[in-house]
């Protein structure tokens, strides 16, 4: 596996959990075209996200970069105009390049859509948050257009997002007991649910995990029908994963938990020389750009540009692979700054003091996120080779101590410093003073803003 020589395509689809996926073994059958893909690819176990909502993860994907190193972070945030995109290497280097993104935190009005030659994001072009069926026909005509050519597309799907829904028949597809009502969009921290409650949420999310597998099924079908598929890289991914209750937490977003860090991804080649198998090497959201720039054979000259690693480096020569490896998650929003580092087998959560009067003027009362912290610094530890469900904290007194441990925290607690973010680089932060009716709608249907 090395250069495609082909066009990729790399599919987002919004908040979905490995472990509710065929390929990952789920029983139920939610995703058998992803399984088929799947069958013809590589299946990633130990993927993760750089950040626990949208904005920043699809920042970190478009980029190579941490959340701390792109800015963009807080719910005001926008990518800078000077931090390099993937979309800019490949348009310089002659790629055409399109996207169709039905989420607004990942679009256009947050500086994501900088460098696509080709782009359909919420503004302007939908009644409502799209369908995934709307988001593949809105590729379709940049698809057409450039079908004998290698190219770059990304789809950005949002169908398994709260509220939870699925057209039609598929709401109630894997629902047992319709009599339980069905929370579209429980609370992050202080909602109190049944199980009964809780199942029904996840079986409505399902029903919208195999909608939007039919759709890609669909969309496999056509870029057959067009002579794309057996020459293109698909990638198939998240921005993050979803809580239904599992450590007392919904939704994503504040939170570090692997329910909401761990996504999937599966890719397709056409030159693999195995198939159908799984990986279990650590990969993150910032590996994403040094992975397509090498399938179009842009590396090393972007590499600089990235502090990620390429996938298919690591694929093709195992020994590349660096056993100490480590994934770092940030979040900085709301007067919230929480940060996770995780290797292998440990994880550390690390969360500073709220400030204040941040999280006053944009969550409100402290009652509605309680674990947040406003007077000291804690940290939580996992030993995740023993307790990979993250079910018993470690003693952090007695831990810290340990050379492997001392070192995970050292990291993270010195992360921001060592590692520098836009401010410290001498770039400037850009913000959204306003933002145009439409993403606000979108956005408040999603819960992002009241």
């Amino acid at each position: 596996m090395g250069r495609s020589g082909g066009p990729v395509i790399l599919i987002v689809v919004d908040a979905l959990r490995p472990d509710r996926l065929s390929p990952y073994g789920f029983a139920r059958k939610t995703s058998p075209n992803l399984g088929r893909l799947a069958d013809d690819g590589v299946i990633l176990t130990n993927y993760f996200v750089n950040g626990n909502w949208t904005r920043p993860t699809t920042a970190s994907i478009l980029t190579g970069m941490l959340p701390s190193r792109h800015g963009v972070q807080g719910h005001r945030d926008k990518l800078g105009r000077t931090v390099p995109t993937l979309p800019e290497a490949l348009g310089n280097a002659g790629i055409p390049t399109g996207a169709v993104v039905g989420n607004g935190n990942a679009a256009s009005p947050f500086g994501l859509h900088r460098g696509f030659d080709f782009y359909v994001d919420t503004v302007g072009n939908w009644d409502g948050l799209p369908d995934a069926r709307q988001v593949v026909d809105g590729a379709m005509p940049f698809v057409h257009e450039n079908a004998n050519r290698d190219f770059f597309l990304m789809l950005f799907m949002v169908d398994p997002h709260d509220p939870y829904h699925a057209p039609g028949a598929y709401e109630d597809l894997f629902v047992e007991d319709k009599s339980v009502p069905l929370v579209r969009s429980p609370h992050w921290e202080i909602g109190e649910y049944s199980e009964a409650q809780v199942e029904r949420m996840r079986s409505t999310y399902d029903g919208a995990v195999r909608y939007v597998d039919d759709v890609l099924g669909s969309f496999f079908a056509q870029l057959k029908d067009l002579g794309i598929y057996d020459r293109a890289t698909i990638m198939v991914t998240s921005d993050h994963g979803e809580g239904f209750g599992e450590h007392g937490v919904f939704l994503h977003s504040h939170h570090f938990f692997d329910e909401i860090l761990r996504a999937p991804m599966i890719i397709r080649a056409p030159e693999m020389s195995a198939r159908g198998g799984y990986n279990h090497f650590l990969f993150q959201s910032i590996d994403v750009f040094p992975t397509v720039a090498e399938l179009f054979g842009l590396l090393p000259d972007v590499d600089s540009q990235t502090q990620g690693v390429s996938i298919v480096s690591s694929l093709v020569g195992p020994e590349r692979n660096d056993p100490h490896r480590f994934v770092v998650s940030e979040f900085n929003n709301f007067g919230i700054r929480r940060r996770a580092i995780r290797s292998y087998e440990r994880k550390i959560i690390l969360q500073d003091p709220a400030d204040d009067a941040e999280f006053a003027a944009t969550v409100g009362q402290r009652s509605l996120l309680p674990s947040v912290n406003f007077a000291r610094s804690t940290l939580e530890l996992f030993d995740l080779s023993a307790d990979p469900f993250e079910s018993v904290p470690l003693a952090a007194a007695k831990h810290l101590a340990k050379p492997r441990w001392q070192r995970l925290y050292q990291i993270i607690r010195d992360y921001g410093d060592a590692h520098g973010d836009l401010e410290s680089l001498g770039e400037p932060r850009e913000r959204v003073d306003k933002l145009d009716p439409e993403t606000l709608s979108d956005l408040r249907a999603m819960g992002y803003i009241q």
